[in-house]
């Protein structure tokens, strides 16, 4: 099984669509969100580990996580 690997500004066009910049992707994997690894001054992903991110990130509505 191999991994495909992509950095911020292809995680930004590709990943995403064009619909988060490249800042944003960025500022995400600084705080945690984003599963990146620096790698030298730039960041590194695993797209196969963003799919799995996205599954659990958006596989329910915002609203389901308010307490009421």
């Amino acid at each position: 099984m191999s991994q495909t690997f992509m950095d911020a500004k292809q995680v930004s066009c590709d990943f995403f669509n064009g619909m988060c910049d490249y800042q944003k992707v960025l500022r995400l994997t600084r705080n945690g969100y984003l599963p990146g690894k620096k790698l030298g001054k730039s960041y590194l992903y695993i797209r196969e580990e963003l799919e799995k991110w996205t599954e659990t990130n958006f596989s329910k509505p915002t609203w389901s996580k308010m307490k009421v």
